[in-house]
């Protein structure tokens, strides 16, 4: 029992930590590949990291362990022991499942402790191991933020981690419904730790388009799909349901026979029961997913008051003028007050009027993340320039260029 105990939670750990390596592999390939957007990058990362992410944990063991010699098609599928899902399959490749999941609860609050310990120490090493906590042995702005500076908000890392706890826990739900409250809880503590680091730890993330989050969900429509299909196996198969139909084994090392094929699903024994709820659930998800279009373009023509119209959205925003903040305002105004001391300007003189005359709104509704399309406006950008703006009051001590001259380094 101990032993069995071990290898399962070792095997767990294994596969998380190869899970990991080729989850970076995926994400440095992406970026060698090069897209033309932030966003799309972000896209394909999110979708190469979740299918290495959930291959690894869902699917590998699967292949592994299948012996399908007794179904019309083997995917060469014949050199494990578990011919279908059973208490051996359960106790053995379930428990690896649920080991792997289970870290997913733990995992955000051990990486985040994990990224305060390497900041804090890197800090400390900056100073020379000093309690001063002014003093620095960077040369450069740049360097220095590098080190005081939280993590980087890896986004695609997060959706990705979403995706495959959905799926991994839809694909084996049914018969391991204790995954679901894994799930539950997995994502619970991974909304309080990242919400609690974007706020205090990450550094300012920039602001994505709707496309990345609109293709997550896209994907995620697929996991009822899982559900259902896996679902209708498990219910089908009835050496699950009653030891009427065992079958003795010729060895202990040989798959168990099995009365369960895919040929049942055309029979009139694959619609008795309890199967065809989850069968006819299956087909109509499945048709779904492939052609919603089509299916809601059928459904509103039968019924018409089903159609949501186009709806026209008033929020009461103010203006761009009077929806900048305080520091996007401020950042506007320095920074085309020193273009025009340098005789080039920005913004036309009508603009320059009306950001000079305009006031905040009152109802908080204000711009959020860059403002501009200038792009030293946006902070990712800002920061590989290594540009300091025109809106730091003490701008010219933060710059050091290559002249003597210290009355020209704002300039």
């Amino acid at each position: 029992m101990i032993s069995t105990f071990f290898w399962t939670n070792a095997l767990s750990y294994i596969l998380i930590g190869f899970n990991y390596v080729l989850t970076m592999a995926c994400i440095k390939a992406v970026d060698w590949i090069g897209y033309r957007t932030e966003t799309e990058r972000l896209t394909q990362s999110t979708t190469f990291t979740w299918l290495v992410s959930f291959f690894n944990t869902g699917v590998i063991l699967l292949m592994t362990n299948a012996n399908m010699t007794e179904q019309p098609i083997t995917f060469w599928l014949t050199s494990g022991q578990f011919s279908d899902f059973n208490s051996g399959w359960f106790r053995q490749v379930g428990g690896i499942i649920v080991g792997s999941m289970m870290f997913n609860i733990y995992y955000p609050v051990i990486e985040a402790v994990g990224y305060w310990c390497l900041r804090l120490f890197f800090r400390v090493l900056d100073r020379g191991f000093s309690c001063d906590s002014k003093k620095t042995s960077k040369t450069s702005i740049q360097a220095y933020m590098e080190v005081v500076d939280g993590p980087i908000y890896y986004i695609h890392y997060k959706y990705s981690s979403i995706l495959n706890i959905t799926f991994v826990t839809f694909m084996y739900g049914f018969g391991m419904p204790m995954l679901f409250p894994i799930a539950a809880i997995s994502l619970l503590v991974l909304y309080l730790v990242e919400k609690t680091l974007l706020f205090y730890a990450y550094r300012l993330p920039p602001m994505y388009d709707e496309h990345l989050s609109q293709n997550v969900l896209n994907k995620m429509m697929f996991a009822p799909v899982l559900f259902c299909m896996f679902g209708y196996w498990m219910v089908s198969n009835m050496q699950l349901l009653s030891n009427d139909h065992l079958h003795p084994k010729t060895s202990t090392t040989s798959p168990e026979d099995i009365d369960h094929t895919m040929g049942t699903v055309f029979t009139g024994e694959g619609w008795q029961g309890i199967k065809w709820p989850l069968l006819a659930l299956f087909i109509f998800v499945t048709i779904y997913y492939f052609f919603e279009d089509n299916v809601l373009e059928a459904l509103y023509k039968c019924f018409p008051y089903m159609e949501i119209g186009d709806v026209d959205l008033n929020e009461e925003i103010g203006g761009y003028w009077e929806s900048l903040d305080a520091e996007d305002r401020k950042w506007s105004l320095k920074e085309e007050e020193n273009t025009r001391n340098l005789q080039f300007q920005i913004l036309t003189d009508e603009q320059y009027e009306r950001l000079q005359s305009s006031e905040m709104t009152k109802d908080g509704k204000t711009l959020m993340g860059a403002h501009s399309y200038d792009i030293l406006a946006n902070p990712l950008y800002l920061d590989d320039f290594q540009y300091v703006t025109a809106a730091e009051d003490d701008r010219a001590e933060c710059i050091i260029d290559d002249d003597t001259n210290e009355d020209n380094d704002a300039a």
